[in-house]
């Protein structure tokens, strides 16, 4: 009778086995630091991330009606009107009735707030540079794909920032 060998020994452990390296825990942590540093960079320039946010969707997307820029943001009227009363009495933003509808107001970024969204985009790269700073040009690109991959799936494509809101969507 031949004697059985011992199983053979399991790998010893690696730092990617431990669940403190799990990749959606990771994210999450990261993703904190990072929207801490970026909240500091944007508040810098007297902007909230959101008030970012909405100049940047204006700078896009040219002069949205306010219902319109609720949506792209996923945020309630009244919420967005919050948003909105500081950025235009800074005369970053302006808003006006539509000429066709005047139940509409049309909410447009005046050149000051082009001006403010510039710097504050300015510092928004030196927090990204800092972050990244490990990364070469690919690997920044590969993780950019990768993320947008992650962020278009949990909410089914659309062009939403991945705010909890909209990801609360998809899983209903």
């Amino acid at each position: 009778m031949t004697k059985a060998s011992p199983a053979p020994a399991a790998p010893p452990a690696t730092r990617h086995d431990e669940p403190r390296n799990s990749p959606g825990l990771m994210l999450a942590l990261l993703g904190h630091e990072a929207m801490r540093r970026l909240r500091d960079a944007h508040t810098a320039h007297g902007l909230t991330p959101r008030q970012f946010h909405i100049l940047g969707l204006l700078h896009d997307r040219g002069p949205l009606a306010q219902t319109e820029l609720a949506a792209e943001t996923d945020t309630a009227a009244s919420v967005l009107v919050t948003q909105l009363n500081p950025l235009e009495a800074e005369g970053l933003v302006t808003r006006t009735r539509d000429a066709h509808d005047r139940r509409r107001h049309v909410v447009v970024l005046t050149a000051d707030g082009e001006q403010r969204l510039r710097a504050a985009t300015a510092a928004q790269h030196e927090v990204e540079d800092a972050l990244f700073r490990s990364l070469g040009g690919s690997q920044r690109a590969e993780l950019t794909h990768l993320l947008m991959l992650v962020r278009d799936d949990l909410t089914d494509g659309e062009e939403h920032c991945a705010t909890p809101s909209s990801l609360d969507r998809k899983s209903r």
